[in-house]
């Protein structure tokens, strides 16, 4: 097979969607679908492509994520991966990844190809290709290399923040606005442009603002579908610099954050935004004792989340303190997906929140009881020795 470097940006520009755009069919977590008539200028539907055009000139200059930074806070492989070829020569720029190249000239157009292009009969024909024959094969490879991507470098997220994560990544509204960003709506191909534009109005998911999510699809079908010896796993390392930040975005994100699960932190980061999983064995190795106590208890009602969360609950857990002159004294309070996770963000808390002082104070109290025990117990020692050898 030919070998190809994707150092350029392939295709026609970028053009960006909507803030609130939804573009397939919207499932009760997805936010309201977008009107085409928002994107629309109002001139008259012949000017339409101008208007695409500069839209999409604009938001080229105005897109700003930084890809390449995200990528590299993305945490290492942390287990091995079923093995793909080594071939893979693939750089990632600041801002938005290049795009890979279709290597079969046959297939070049088919991703952009509407079916009311083709004169076919669409429930018997297998011979003409268009975006709606390579959607399937697409979507497809997108749920596994999601999968893949979220398993291997995310293993200590729970098996429900992976679903919830990989949703993120596979939704239609994210796919719409990546096919925008890459200029995908200037490129598709239909029968009549103006009337698929005009019928969409007003019916969010239908038209061509559907067509773009299911072209994503198609595109990545046809590039693994050109090049079968490394297809997949170009795509694979394209998918992964494209989600970078919205991975880097939902592992930061308290929605989808499990113990343990949390990204490398630079030596001044803030310890209260760390969480630790050993925070609750650590508070209490240092100041309780047989004379003061550490309490952990629900100072609010449990909630059950809904939406995108639908399934997991937030519990929230607050620790106090008896003891050291304090009769139920409040250090810290913390919210997780469980009580244990919740009860290591009150003792977080507790160390390094406005209680600190107080924590820092009863730790050296019991540091002076525990060496006046330790030099009471050396001493007590040393007399039965010495009683020893005078019998």
């Amino acid at each position: 097979m030919s070998k190809r470097s994707y150092d350029g940006y392939q295709g026609s520009g970028y053009n960006k969607k909507p803030k609130n755009g939804d573009f397939n069919q919207h499932r009760p977590h997805d936010r309201a679908p977008a009107q085409y008539d928002d994107r629309q200028s109002h001139g008259s539907p012949g000017n339409l492509k101008a208007d695409l055009e500069r839209k999409a000139a604009t938001d080229r200059r105005n897109y700003k994520v930084d890809h390449s930074a995200a990528q590299a806070q993305i945490p290492q492989n942390a287990t091995l991966q079923t093995p793909v070829h080594a071939f893979t020569p693939f750089t990632v720029p600041p801002i938005l990844p290049p795009l890979p190249e279709i290597l079969d000239p046959t297939l070049a157009t088919a991703p952009f190809t509407h079916k009311s292009l083709a004169s076919y009969d669409r429930a018997t024909s297998t011979s003409d290709i268009t975006y709606e024959r390579l959607e399937f094969l697409g979507d497809a490879y997108l749920e596994v290399i999601a999968s893949r991507i979220i398993f291997h470098h995310f293993p200590k997220l729970t098996a429900g923040s992976q679903s919830q994560v990989r949703e993120v990544l596979v939704k239609n509204e994210t796919l719409a606005e990546y096919a925008r960003l890459y200029g995908f709506e200037l490129r598709v191909k239909v029968a009549d442009f103006e009337r698929m534009a005009a019928d969409s109005q007003g019916k969010g998911n239908k038209g061509l603002n559907k067509i773009l999510g299911d072209v994503f699809e198609a595109y990545i079908a046809v590039v693994i579908l050109s090049d079968p010896e490394n297809g997949f796993a170009v795509v694979e390392k394209w998918l992964t610099a494209l989600w970078a930040p919205k991975l880097i975005e939902a592992a930061n994100s308290h929605k989808y954050r499990s113990p343990s699960a949390n990204l490398t932190h630079a030596p001044d980061s803030d310890p209260k935004t760390i969480y630790d999983p050993t925070a609750k064995a650590t508070l209490q190795k240092r100041i309780q004792s047989a004379d003061a106590k550490l309490i952990y208890e629900p100072y609010k009602t449990m909630q059950e989340l809904k939406g995108d969360q639908l399934g997991q609950n937030r519990h929230f857990i607050a620790v106090y303190l008896t003891g050291y002159g304090f009769e139920r004294k409040c250090l810290g309070k913390g919210v997780g997906k469980n009580k244990v996770e919740a009860g290591n963000w009150a003792a977080t808390e507790a160390m390094w929140g406005e209680c600190k002082g107080v924590v820092d104070e009863c730790e050296a109290k019991l540091g002076v009881v525990k060496e006046a025990r330790r030099r009471a117990k050396e001493e007590e020692e040393a007399a039965k020795g010495m009683k020893e050898e005078t019998k």
